[in-house]
Formats: structure tokens, C-alpha cells, sequence
């Protein structure tokens, strides 16, 4: 089920809110301009599937999401480390990064902890399968897959090609729970 977890950046030990009733989390979100929803996925998704593969099996769903919100480009991010080796995608978004361009998650398999940095606060959304979260341009976050990731998420994004995440200065990820501590 998902979940939004709410702390001010000052006390990342003690949350100021949680929620888990899809509208409470989607009014909450929307206050602070980031939109959430849940939309079935349409077809069968393993975790680990190669990015092309699963864009190729996604095709008719991706168009679907393109067409109905606008977007242009779009990247799957398919991972599964059942041994906890560790890998290199996993470690780079674990760091809070801003993305220019808007940008939607839709999350196709497993689960992760995205984090948002708005204002003084953090919104910790815990993803599942089905889950549509609308980023606004700019927003610093970062996503945990805990030690053992097993997700694949789509990006879409408003620009024509997929763009590059600019770090954010200091390890303020490092801070807050992680998907293994929720």
C-alpha cells in the first residue's frame, strides 16, 4: 500500500504526518504542486526486465501516458539485486538530484521510496506498483530502492530527450528513513 510520510527538514527522526488513503496523499502532494494517482498497469511486469524490452512490451501504456499528459520522451529504470550487490543505478538515485523538465514516475513493478525536498519540508511517498506521482520542473528528490532493489519505474518527461539530473549539494538524503526502515 502506499504511504506518505511528512518531516521538516530540521527533525528527520520524527514525522510530522502520515498517510495512507490515496486521496489524503494526493491533497496533501497537490498543496505543494505534485501530483498523485494510481492507474492500473496493462501488462505483466517483472522487476530486472532489460529497459528496452519492458518499453517495447509497455508501448500501447507509454503512448497512452504521453498523449494524455503531455509529455515527450520516455525512459524505463528496471532493476533487481535479490543478492544486495549493490549497483551503480541504484547508488545514483539514492542522491537528491533536480530534473529541469516536469517529469511523471509511473511506477510498472515492486516499490521504492521516492523522497521530495520541498521548502522546509520532506515528502517521503512510498511507491507501489500502479502509482502515477507528477514532479514539477526543478524539484530536488532522490528514490531509495533499499538493499535489495526490486523495481521498474517509467519516466516521462516534457522535453524531447531525456534530460540529465543535476545533484544537489550535500548528502541531505543520507538523513531520512530509508525504504528499509519504513
Amino acid at each position: 500500500m502506499s504511504s506518505l510520510t511528512v518531516y521538516h527538514q530540521s527533525s528527520p527522526e520524527y514525522p510530522n504526518k502520515l498517510l495512507t488513503h490515496a486521496e489524503d496523499i494526493n491533497s496533501t502532494l497537490a498543496v505543494v504542486g505534485v501530483q498523485f494517482s494510481q492507474a492500473p498497469v496493462q501488462q505483466a511486469v517483472t522487476a530486472g526486465t532489460a529497459s528496452e524490452e519492458l518499453m517495447a512490451a509497455s508501448r500501447v501504456q507509454i503512448d497512452q501516458l504521453m498523449t494524455a499528459h503531455g509529455y515527450a520522451s520516455a525512459e524505463i529504470l528496471s532493476l533487481c539485486d535479490e543478492r544486495g550487490e549493490g549497483s551503480e543505478l541504484a547508488r545514483a538515485l539514492r542522491q537528491e538530484q533536480a530534473c529541469q523538465p516536469a517529469h511523471l514516475h509511473y511506477y510498472l513493478a515492486g516499490r521504492g521510496l521516492l523522497a521530495l525536498h520541498i521548502g522546509e519540508y520532506v515528502y517521503s511517498l512510498l511507491c507501489e506498483k500502479g502509482d502515477l506521482v507528477g514532479l514539477p520542473a526543478g524539484i530536488a528528490h532522490w528514490f531509495d530502492a533499499g538493499e535489495h532493489p526490486r523495481f521498474a519505474m517509467l519516466r516521462l518527461f516534457d522535453s524531447r530527450q531525456v534530460p540529465g539530473f543535476v545533484p544537489v549539494e550535500g548528502d541531505f538524503a543520507a538523513a531520512f528513513t530509508g525504504l528499509d526502515d519504513c
